[in-house]
């Protein structure tokens, strides 16, 4: 395209063309010059070539005229070099982001498991029931090699020989110096060197994980930045003692790569500081904060400072998923009528069909008898008599004890609400019987395990024998998981009389939970 030097051209031309009049004006200059090309970048004019005809009279003029052409190509060149370093580090970024944003798998995290030779023969089996041989990678940590190492150790996480402590002071009385070692499995852990680490996930032989869930929960957090991330006791008495931003071990918790990298280096320093310290965890939290880093809590990591029976617990988990649950062992069956680990494997039946939505809590109403429903998903329905208000129904019942007994350790940091003494006058509790994955979606079936001999009427729950409950397999996307929402549950036209049949489904938008 060719522009000559009026006012008839575009603007963007005339820009140049007024720079060289003004030379005109000046010198005085008449002749013309032969036409030269200049490149002119910006503006809508994008690397087109321009005719310029400058006017030329004598060697002064040819010299001004010849240096505004330099000065003209120079600055289009330097703002297309601009342009282009501009362009370079937005892609970089861009690319980088991407990078870490890519979705976290278990093959991105490692495992720290603390135990000890007399009690790893006890309780590995209930490690074998969250772990994953060809998945999960990590180390359970002994004081020595247990003597008797059996063939099926195939479905566990490999032992790990802890490193002596015998240098480092423990002075806290009555107290057990083995938290030392314990602690340390956060640095021996980090030197065991593998690749492709985003997150490294600590815990005793009695916490049970929910890779899955735990997986989705760390997938919210940006694994480039330095995140310890937990959650206290459920005792009062216990986080006043220890600390409210102090991850409870047996819960687990997780450190990010980059942070867990820099503990592991001061660590040892860091813990001559504080023999006086009772646990493990306090040791770890004490160090973190020293570097600057505060507890990011999560609903999902239970310590379990509880005792008895823990269905009020277990039926009004918080709208996340199920990541950990500790000391199994000083409770209750979670199922009536069967041993604690067959409990466990029970529960899991469920945690492998749709674990993202296990104990998960749904309240429904049924208009016809006036009843409330409480579905926690793969695990109980409970089924009130009458109209209960949604924020009465989601509170955790009280059917546990203390930890310890007396004084402040009666308190706690749960929003409890009391149970009746009298088994007739509680809801019906249906435990879960069994699931399937079908095409249509998932059937979880439930019925009572306990005989309470209550008398009841017509409109009673009581008389129900078998409640169905249809769901789809929970997929939880990034916002889901940012901003978690409860779902809800209609009660189906059954033609069964003693059964009842609950759908489970996201709500609309403006739908509210109440009895309509």
């Amino acid at each position: 395209m060719e522009l000559d030097f009026d006012k008839t051209a575009p603007l963007s031309s005339r820009m140049v063309s007024h720079a060289s009049l003004g030379a005109e004006n000046s010198m005085n200059c008449t002749s013309s010059l032969p036409k030269i090309p200049a490149i002119i970048s910006g503006g809508n004019i994008n690397n087109r070539i321009l005719i310029v005809n400058l006017p030329f009279k004598s060697q002064s003029c040819n010299r001004f005229t010849l240096l505004m052409i330099i000065s003209c190509l120079s600055w289009s060149a330097y703002l297309m070099a601009s342009s282009f370093v501009v362009w370079s580090t937005n892609a970089t970024h861009f690319s980088s982001s991407l990078a870490s944003s890519s979705s976290t798998s278990l093959e991105h995290v490692v495992f720290g498991i603390a135990s000890n030779e007399k009690s790893w023969p006890i309780r590995k089996d209930s490690v074998r029931l969250w772990w994953r041989p060809q998945e999960t990678r990590g180390c359970v940590f002994l004081e020595s090699k247990p003597p008797n190492e059996t063939s099926d150790s195939s479905s566990l996480p490999p032992v790990c020989i802890s490193e002596d402590t015998y240098r480092f002071r423990y002075t806290f009385r009555n107290g057990l110096r083995s938290a030392i070692r314990v602690a340390r499995v956060v640095k021996e852990t980090v030197a065991l060197n593998h690749s492709n680490v985003r997150w490294f996930v600590f815990g005793d032989d009695d916490t049970l994980f929910f890779p899955e869930n735990l997986v989705k929960t760390l997938s919210k957090y940006d694994h480039n930045l330095w995140y310890y991330i937990g959650s206290n006791s459920e005792s009062f008495a216990q986080n006043k003692q220890f600390s409210y931003n102090m991850a409870f071990g047996g819960g687990g918790f997780a450190i990010s790569y980059p942070l867990a990298k820099v503990l592991a280096k001061v660590f040892d320093s860091c813990i001559d500081r504080y023999p006086h310290l009772y646990g493990s965890d306090g040791r770890i939290h004490a160090c973190i904060t020293e570097l600057g880093v505060t507890l990011t809590h999560h609903p999902g990591f239970h310590q379990m400072d509880i005792r008895g029976s823990m269905f009020g617990f277990l039926a009004s988990h918080p709208i996340a998923p199920l990541v950990s649950l500790h000391h199994w062992e000083a409770m209750d069956p979670i199922f009536p009528k069967m041993t604690p680990m067959e409990a466990l494997q029970h529960l899991f039946q469920a945690v492998r069909i749709d674990s993202q939505r296990i104990l998960q809590q749904t309240v429904c109403y049924d208009r016809w008898f006036s009843w409330t429903i409480s579905v926690s998903w793969g695990y109980a329905v409970q089924v009130f008599p009458h109209n209960v208000f949604l924020p009465d129904a989601i509170r955790t019942q009280e059917t546990f004890v203390s930890w310890k007994r007396g004084g402040i350790n009666s308190h706690y940091d749960v929003d409890t609400l009391g149970y009746d003494p009298d088994p007739c006058r509680r809801p019906p509790v249906f435990f879960l019987h069994n699931v399937s994955s079908r095409r249509d979606g998932i059937r979880s079936v439930y019925r009572m395990m306990t005989s309470d001999n209550c008398t009841f009427g017509s409109g009673s729950p009581r008389k129900l024998e078998e409640i169905r409950v249809l769901s789809h397999k929970m997929e939880l996307d990034y916002k889901q998981v940012e901003a978690p929402r409860r779902q809800c549950c209609d009660v189906l036209p059954s033609s069964v009389g003693n059964v009842m049949e609950i759908a489970i489904r996201e709500c609309g938008e403006e739908e509210l939970i109440y009895m309509h």
